[in-house]
């Protein structure tokens, strides 16, 4: 059966309009974190070519990558996996999901939903996650990172698709080993010995507070659950003691208030802590790492910096071809973790909140690239952003001249200072100030540096006919200014930014139940003083009723007496002569007259 199986996909991928569904789950669970590292795209092209995938697929594939409207969906997809390969598809994409020790919320959520799609029993995948050797919940491989990959190797041992084969020969690559990189890589700009110390420095310091932001979380939430717990409990003693007749309206109010207290905490406050738990989990992959975020409007040159910096991606940028994506792409070298965001403004993409949301956390300084041409205040609204998670900032001013007529660049290069003056028509200054302005104003300060840089002449210095001015380019795009810039917040401060990467969300999260605890106990406060007035109202009005009724029993006992005293009278002279009995009985009927008794 598995030969014929392997026959069968040969032949397929073979014909270039044959779709391999099975490789394209893989492409989606790539994307599924919402983050394309740059081994995980290489590895996947490579994988294509291993398995022979077909144009369509590649084209189909390429679609996934750049999140296209017209891509297949990961339901169209699970669809048409044929019912032969689903058992393997599955252990494909959960092998991906696996390959770095973690399995994040949004990659178990895609498998779980394919399950849900091919109809399979509750927890299939949780079964073939533990046969494989992972952690039964969403959690960490505390292991090498040999041991980690053989998670997800085993989870593959028993396929037997060329596509399988492929994946596990790649699983290494996905995996973004140092060693691995350094096979495949130059080095980047940022390196050398003063940031191998300061990375070490900010690793050990990650540790530490990420233990500490852990146990902080982890204690916040067991309050939190016991705090649920006694609203639960009080809630229902109230309930079971206003379910008789003449219901106190008073306790119905603070059984209400009771079960929205409990509401809000189960469905607002213990998941806004547990997803601050799991964003803190999803760290963990990078303590060692110190991360740059590149961010700014669709085609300000953000991949160009990303390109010159790493020396990496240089095929996306030719001239006039912009590569477009929806999800950020991660590069990673010697610890340090450049994240290459979608465009701000960009058509079709997320909204520039959620662009810069999903990428202010994880980060430890933000770079953000604008232009010279066009520098507006929409560019800078995100930017409160920053200011709430105290996340430092690096505005790179990209110049833009057109230095690729000759006539230019000989012009350029022959006064590179003329082109970033401040003063004159077309100076810099005017620019600047704006920049400075609208930051303030969504910032809340101007204390960070603006670093004007050429990127296209430090472009133009890594391209093979101008080899000959390389060193001459490259000073020319004053790039060294931005990278002095990076230099002193990782080595200079690159502690502090760990800690407020790591701590500052913690805090945040931990403070936010406290601010709603703290209003909680302010509406009860509140209800307490109702009661407590109600209570002194009741006792007054126990004290004016007592008297009333003591009064009343008094005034009434007087007038019954008064009666049977009045009766002596006329009943001595109608019994004058009665014997005792006589006297005895009349008298009992005179009372019983009088009604005394009742």
């Amino acid at each position: 059966m598995q030969t014929t199986l392997k026959k069968t996909e040969q032949v397929t991928n073979n014909h270039s309009n044959t779709i391999n569904y099975p490789f394209l789950l893989v492409t989606h669970m790539v994307c599924a974190d919402q983050q394309i590292h740059s081994e995980e795209s290489k590895a996947l092209h490579e994988l294509a070519t291993q398995i022979e995938a077909g144009q369509r697929t590649l084209e189909e594939m390429e679609k996934i990558l750049a999140q296209d409207d017209n891509q297949l969906s990961v339901e169209e997809v699970a669809r048409r996996v044929p019912s032969s390969q689903k058992n393997e598809a599955m252990c494909q994409i959960l092998a991906i999901a696996y390959v770095d020790g973690f399995c994040s919320v949004l990659e178990r959520k895609m498998a779980e939903r394919i399950a849900q799609i091919w109809n399979w029993p509750k927890g299939e995948i949780q079964k073939q996650i533990e046969e494989a050797g992972a952690f039964s919940d969403t959690g960490f491989l505390d292991e090498s990172n040999q041991q980690k990959l053989s998670v997800s190797a085993r989870l593959l041992q028993k396929a037997d698709s060329i596509l399988s084969q492929a994946l596990v020969n790649k699983l290494a690559n996905l995996t973004g080993a140092e060693e691995k990189v350094e096979q495949l890589r130059r080095e980047i700009l940022l390196s050398g010995p003063e940031y191998d110390e300061a990375i070490r420095e900010c690793a050990v310091v990650a540790k530490e507070d990420y233990q500490f932001s852990q146990f902080a979380l982890r204690s916040a939430l067991s309050i939190l659950y016991y705090l649920g717990k006694n609203l639960q409990k009080s809630i229902y003693e109230i309930q079971s003691k206003t379910n008789s007749k003449g219901q106190a309206n008073t306790a119905k109010e603070v059984a209400k208030q009771l079960e929205l207290t409990e509401k809000s905490l189960s469905a607002e406050i213990i998941k806004e802590i547990e997803d601050v738990r799991e964003s803190l989990r999803s760290k963990e992959r990078a303590l060692n790492h110190f991360s740059i975020a590149f961010m700014g409007r669709t085609k300000a040159g953000k991949s160009t910096l990303h390109a010159i910096v790493t020396n990496d991606g240089w095929e996306a940028i030719g001239v006039g071809k912009q590569r477009t994506t929806r999800y950020n792409r991660v590069y990673e070298w010697k610890n340090i973790r450049i994240i290459d965001t979608p465009g701000i403004g960009a058509p079709g993409g997320k909204s520039d909140e959620e662009i810069a949301e999903s990428v202010i956390e994880e980060s430890d300084v933000i770079c953000y690239v604008v232009t010279n041409d066009s520098v507006q205040d929409t560019e800078f609204k995100f930017l409160h952003l920053l200011k709430k998670k105290a996340k430092p900032l690096i505005i790179l001013l990209n110049v833009k001249k057109n230095l690729r007529d000759p006539r230019w660049l000989e012009h350029f290069l022959k006064n590179p200072d003329k082109a970033f003056a401040m003063e004159g028509q077309s100076g810099l200054g005017g620019h600047i100030e704006r920049i400075r302005r609208y930051a303030k104003e969504h910032y809340a300060n101007d204390y960070f540096p603006i670093v004007p840089v050429m990127l296209l002449a430090a472009q133009l210095s890594r391209e093979p006919e101008h080899e000959n001015r390389q060193e001459e380019l490259f000073k020319a795009s004053r790039m060294q200014d931005f990278l002095d810039s990076i230099r002193e917040s990782l080595i200079q401060y690159g502690t502090i930014r760990r800690s407020q990467t790591l701590l500052g969300s913690t805090v945040g999260a931990i403070n936010t139940p406290y601010d709603w605890v703290a209003g909680q106990a302010q509406i009860y406060g509140q209800l307490a003083e109702t009661i407590q007035s109600k209570q002194e109202e009741i006792r007054k009005k126990i004290e004016i009723a007592f008297k009333d009724s003591r009064s009343n029993l008094q005034i009434e006992i007087e007038t019954i007496f008064q009666e049977a005293i009045n009766a002596v009278p006329s009943f001595a002279e109608e019994h004058w002569n009665s014997n005792e009995l006589g006297l005895k009985l009349g008298w009992e009927k005179r009372l019983k007259s009088l009604n005394l008794e009742q």
